[in-house]
């Protein structure tokens, strides 16, 4: 038989055998779907044992309850959970379809200062880590930066989306509120994000006690040390108040402390929104905490 004619007969073989995955080499790409929107928030919940003028935390886990429930994000990065028993656990209970991340090594005492909770159903978690604040980052719960200070750490993890099985690496933090501890912790933690940003999208967040005036943003933002995080807030393409208060109160964007930042070479991100939440709650109706969260939809 001609060549031309034993082509012509197999071809449309060919063409089936490649769409079911048989012999194609490349089949993961072709069915690469596109990444899907991402939804991250950030909080700050206040500790347990800081409820001075707030309600009890027994009282205010309904409400940070409600918070997560409205917004219903991949990704959580809180802040401020302690150590006593029970607190992460509590946690989960309100967010059943995510598994957490926090620093408790077997055998010691958990800190769940920094605490990761990511959707199951969409992520894989493939490696997670920590390091701390100081000059011996490497050094549990180490200190230095300032006195006095607090023992503050990263928690960070590189997740793989089972959609597509892209990596990613989310991180969240919370800087101490000792200067000058911002400012000397905002290199580290570009210096230990810098190999994931190489080869992944990154996503960073926190209470970092920093303002966008402050140094600390500064040198975040910036472009020394090989690479700049992008504040979400600044690339949305619209922000709002959100919340059960009428009206909306006003929210000054220059005061606040806590953020969402990306970056990653090569990944285009975009935010399609921003949202800080200023809810109120219980008889007094105050807020959950003394921190608001914040919460952005990313696309990259």
């Amino acid at each position: 038989m001609p060549w031309s004619s034993w082509c012509a007969r197999r071809l449309p073989l060919v063409a089936v055998l490649g769409l079911l995955g048989c012999g194609a080499e490349d089949t993961a790409q072709q069915r690469l779907e596109p990444p899907r929107p991402l939804t991250v928030m950030t909080y700050n919940v206040m500790c347990s044992f800081c409820d001075q003028g707030y309600d009890r935390w027994e009282q205010r886990l309904p409400y940070l309850g409600d918070t997560f429930t409205r917004y219903d994000a991949d990704l959580y990065g809180l802040q401020e959970l302690t150590p006593l028993a029970g607190e992460v656990e509590q946690i989960q209970a309100l967010l059943p379809d995510h598994d957490p991340v926090f620093y408790g090594p077997e055998g010691e005492v958990r800190y769940p200062d920094a605490l990761i909770m990511f959707r199951r159903s969409r992520f894989e978690l493939l490696e997670e880590g920590s390091y701390w604040l100081s000059p011996t980052p490497d050094v549990a719960k180490s200190t230095g930066f300032a006195k006095p200070q607090l023992a503050r750490l990263v928690v960070w993890a590189k997740l793989r989306d089972r959609a597509g099985g892209r990596e990613l690496y989310f991180a969240t933090t919370h800087f101490d509120n000792n200067q000058p501890s911002q400012a000397m912790s905002a290199p580290l933690v570009k210096e230990r994000t810098a190999p994931f940003e190489e080869r992944m999208p990154v996503v960073v967040v926190g209470d970092f006690n920093s303002k966008p005036s402050t140094e600390a943003f500064q040198t975040l933002t910036g472009d020394a040390g090989g690479f700049r995080f992008v504040d979400s807030q600044s690339i949305a393409e619209q922000w709002s108040v959100g919340g059960n208060q009428q009206p909306k109160p006003d929210y000054e964007l220059a005061d606040r402390i806590d953020h969402i930042f990306v970056a990653g070479q090569g990944v285009a991100w975009k935010a399609t929104s921003w949202v800080v939440d200023l809810s109120t709650y219980g008889p007094n109706q105050l807020p959950p905490s003394d921190h608001y969260s914040m919460t952005a939809t990313l696309e990259y």
